[in-house]
């Protein structure tokens, strides 16, 4: 029955149904380019690597900073300011802001597939630097509560919206590492934030408080970069301003072995039920939501649990930026690491939560008084940053049809919004410095999500070898050019094998 209904579904797009194709197929029949050589692949790739991923960069930079920006301004009077009282500072630095984060996602699923994507993400990136300046004129629980929410529906476009972007432009070898590129924004917003911080927390101006100028800046920024976005960044290679005619058609060619598409703007529900059907998609899913628990601990509490090791809330702010380049060196190593050995990434994310789940425990374990111990062990625990790439970068090579890649992002970031909507509520007020919940929290989760990415593993090479077998008892079903014919994963069951 499904030999029956691919050859189909492939059957009725060649007699010249196209209505629903990825837009990639057309391009492509009529370049005809033929594969490429060593030479133009290397020049596209160069091409490709030198203008989008400084946008994907600085665009991640920019989205990390101004969602922490809370808790730079933590210590400079932002909670007396705004008369926060129990954990209400809890909500607003990461529950609420991430509660829209994740009740955004199914709406941006279906914008990412009905939009330009290029667009799309420059028009939120100045939407979401708008709203942060706002802030600056919070007063209160509610008004604080507010922006947060808003910041956090117009920021939850960014990462579902760059893993489909990734699948767009590289091959499913190169994606790892340049998602690890992207990704680097996370740390490189973790240092420029704290170094920007700390020369922000100098400002004296007895009009504007001195926290609210961590917004004013930040938002200001963000909207000035938005706007060279609107301008520079491509919806995919069809239409990319920096690429001639016959180079946009040699990077689709680029990633037709993909076999996961370039662009379509057709909602399609079957690849929609598929991916809820999914097993693959569920073990991710669980990854990262464990991943995320601990991470959001980080993002929101950062300055004040370094500061409840004993530390100055200037220094401690100060002290947050080892953390991003420590994340950086880790990123760059699996990115690294999968360009060298074949099929390392799940080994790569159980390995590294081995370090991060020692720290937790040492977190948990060591007397207040060890003041550098207890420093040391909260920079071993971002040795799990490498998670989020890596678990990103199975979605965009693994999950093919344009609908059930937005629709697997989405849920990614679903999970990674009930991690980080979790993990202020573990940083418990009455247990402040030492937070003995939230790092208990911390080890357990690292521990399971070891469990879950070897589960993951053998699934995935079981379910490789079962379509070696297929092959072996039917022959090829797919006998023409049909990797841009927004085919899903299983539907290409007999040339698509996962990668591990």
């Amino acid at each position: 029955m499904e030999k029956h209904a691919d050859k189909t579904t492939a059957a009725s797009i060649r007699e010249g149904s196209h209505d629903d194709v990825d837009k990639a197929y057309e391009f492509a029949k009529q370049h005809a380019v033929g594969p490429l050589d060593d030479d133009d692949n290397k020049r596209i790739l160069r091409k490709i690597d030198r203008n989008l991923l400084p946008l994907m960069i600085i665009t991640y930079t920019l989205n990390f900073m101004d969602k922490n920006a809370l808790s730079y301004s933590a210590n400079f009077g932002l909670s007396t300011d705004n008369n926060l009282v129990g954990n209400q500072y809890n909500w607003a630095s990461g529950s609420i802001f991430y509660l829209a984060y994740m009740v955004s996602q199914p709406v941006v699923a279906r914008l990412i597939v009905r939009f330009p994507i290029g667009r799309f993400v420059a028009t939120a990136t100045m939407l979401w630097g708008a709203v942060l300046m706002t802030t600056a004129a919070s007063r209160s629980f509610a008004s604080l509560m507010t922006i947060r929410a808003i910041l956090g529906c117009l920021e939850s476009c960014i990462n579902p919206a760059f893993i489909v972007i990734s699948a767009q432009w590289w091959t499913r070898t190169e994606q790892p590492l340049r998602i690890s590129y992207w990704y680097l924004g996370n740390s490189i917003g973790q240092v420029c934030g704290g170094l920007l911080g700390y020369g922000i927390a100098h400002i004296t101006n007895p009009t504007v408080p001195n926290w609210a100028w961590f917004f004013l800046i930040f938002g200001a920024i963000t909207i000035l970069y938005g706007s060279f976005l609107f301008y520079y960044l491509p919806d995919s290679p069809l239409n990319a301003r920096w690429l001639s005619e016959h180079d946009r058609a040699l990077a689709i060619e680029r990633v037709r072995e993909n076999r996961t598409g370039v662009e379509n703007h057709v909602w399609k529900w079957s690849q929609f039920k598929e991916c809820m059907l999914d097993v693959q998609c569920w073990l991710l899913v669980a990854t990262f939501f464990l991943d995320d628990i601990p991470a959001g601990g980080v993002g929101s509490f950062g300055s004040i649990v370094v500061k409840g090791f004993g530390y100055s809330p200037l220094y401690s702010t100060l002290l947050l930026v080892p953390l991003g380049v420590i994340q950086a060196i880790c990123i760059l190593f699996g990115g690294f690491m999968t360009k060298r050995f074949k099929n390392i990434r799940t080994w790569l994310i159980a390995g590294c939560q081995v370090p991060a789940l020692i720290g937790a425990v040492l977190l948990y374990t060591l007397p207040r008084e060890n003041q550098r111990g207890l420093l040391g062990s909260y920079y071993v625990v971002q040795t799990h940053g490498i998670v989020g790439t890596l678990t990103m970068s199975l979605v965009s090579s693994n999950f093919a049809g344009y609908t059930k890649k937005a629709t697997a992002s989405a849920m990614m970031y679903v999970a990674f919004c009930v991690g980080q909507v979790a993990a202020p509520q573990l940083f418990i007020p009455s247990e402040t410095p030492a937070f003995k919940t939230a790092f208990l929290a911390a080890f357990i989760c690292f521990a399971l999500c070891i469990i879950f990415t070897i589960v993951l593993r053998f699934y995935l090479i079981w379910e490789n070898k079962r379509r070696d077998n297929l092959v072996l008892a039917e022959g090829e079903l797919y006998v023409f050019d049909d990797e841009f014919l927004d085919l899903t994963d299983k539907q290409q069951k007999v040339v698509f094998r996962y990668v591990l």
